[in-house]
């Protein structure tokens, strides 16, 4: 058996050698359909990947607790004691509580209503990346009870004084105002007080900061007149992926009256999204498909067809069908094997290359993403398909009688 693999082996490289410029070209054809098939999935895993994190980076981290939504109730109560219970988990790397505080704030003859989120930047800039959005002075410390943060929509671009675009479905003008001036803001019990803008954050991703108001938690506290209370606690975890775990922990650990979800469940349109691209990415892979099995099966069939005679005296000095169509089928294999190594390559090159040098788009920077169990399963439905594609023809060269191929003159 082993003389024969040898033998098999031995005329199909001399029979691509031969014909170098075509094996070329189908294994280029076939490095093209694997980079097709690989990068595209690796650019729409990309956007799902940057639509997620900067949901998680700004507004749920890993796993989101708010109160339970059976209860009716407003706030998540014993905050405190809440704190110590996650805390006490090791998966739990950090955690911050933020308050929603509804406002109406003017500068001069503008003004709009909003809700502002009351958070202390001490435990938040270890969860979230809000404080790194800052374009203009700096952030709130946890002390500064009567500074402000404005998103940049908020207070307004310097240039034009007013968004001029659409956000959430109406259009919100800027107030106008830079750092260093003073802002009043009216709560819902009609309490105005002034603050003084102490910096402008905003970013061209999909990150809501643009759109928020910022105040410290000491203050939205007061503002409202609680205590040890909050409207959501952020858990910031050293595995993402552990966070299923995580939530059964927490529940397990006797928390009552909240809503725990990872940040999978707080952004399930994510995840619709994510479906929708999956369908095109399914889409992309078939065509992939279709053109290697087309490339495979075209170029054994030419390749068969134009050595008949070769093929008649094989069997005339004893080789069986069998062996023969194992010439053809290695041949294959072989395209499949090299392309998908080229393939993965450029590949390799590509993604490299667009993380040093992530693509800009509107809802932030992408970096494209695929696993290694995806790469290598891809070659391997390249290998398997070129086999695949070259079975039909091989087979049929296989069959062909001794007499009518030696007559042939190629």
């Amino acid at each position: 058996m082993s003389a024969t693999l040898r033998t098999v082996s031995f005329l199909a490289v001399k029979d691509l050698k031969r014909d170098k410029k075509i094996a070329m070209l189908v294994i280029f054809l076939l490095a093209f359909s694997y980079f097709n098939i690989t990068f595209f999935a690796a650019f729409i895993n990309g956007v799902g990947n940057t639509f997620q994190n900067e949901i998680v980076n700004t507004a749920t981290s890993h796993i989101y607790i708010t109160p339970s939504e059976t209860g009716n109730q407003k706030y998540i109560n014993d905050l405190s004691s809440l704190k110590k219970k996650v805390e006490l988990n090791p998966d739990v790397v950090a955690t911050a509580a933020r308050i929603n505080v509804p406002l109406t704030i003017s500068y001069k003859s503008k003004q709009f209503s909003l809700s502002a989120v009351a958070l202390k930047p001490s435990d938040e800039a270890y969860v979230s990346t809000i404080l790194t959005y800052i374009l203009d002075g700096s952030f709130l410390t946890d002390q500064s009870n009567d500074e402000i943060v404005l998103g940049r929509f908020i207070a307004g671009e310097q240039l034009e004084n007013t968004i001029g675009r659409q956000t959430f479905g109406q259009l919100v003008q800027g107030l106008g105002v830079k750092v260093g001036e003073v802002v009043t803001v009216t709560y819902p019990d009609g309490t105005k007080k002034d603050y003084r803008v102490k910096g402008i954050v905003g970013s061209d991703s999909m990150a809501a900061v643009s759109q928020e108001v910022f105040i410290t938690f000491n203050e939205g506290s007061r503002v409202l007149g609680i205590s040890d209370q909050a409207s959501n606690f952020l858990i910031k975890i050293n595995n993402k992926y552990n966070a299923d775990s995580v939530k059964k922990a927490i529940m397990e650990s006797g928390i009552k009256n909240v809503e725990i979800k990872t940040w999978i469940e707080a952004s399930s349109f994510v995840g619709a999204i994510n479906a929708a691209f999956g369908i095109v990415t399914m889409v992309t892979s078939f065509v992939g498909v279709i053109v290697v099995i087309s490339t495979i099966g075209i170029v054994i069939f030419i390749n068969t067809a134009r050595k008949k005679r070769i093929i008649g005296v094989l069997k005339a000095i004893g080789m069986s069908s069998h062996e023969i169509m194992l010439i053809f089928l290695l041949e294959s294999v072989i395209f499949g094997i090299v392309g998908s190594l080229v393939g993965m390559g450029i590949f390799s090159a590509m993604t490299f290359y667009t993380n040093s040098n992530p693509i800009a788009l509107p809802i932030g920077k992408l970096y494209p993403s695929l696993s290694n169990d995806a790469i290598v399963g891809a070659a391997l439905m390249i290998i398997i398909i070129s086999l695949l594609a070259g079975y039909l023809p091989a087979r049929q060269a296989s069959k062909q009688k001794i007499l009518e191929t030696i007559k042939t003159v190629e």
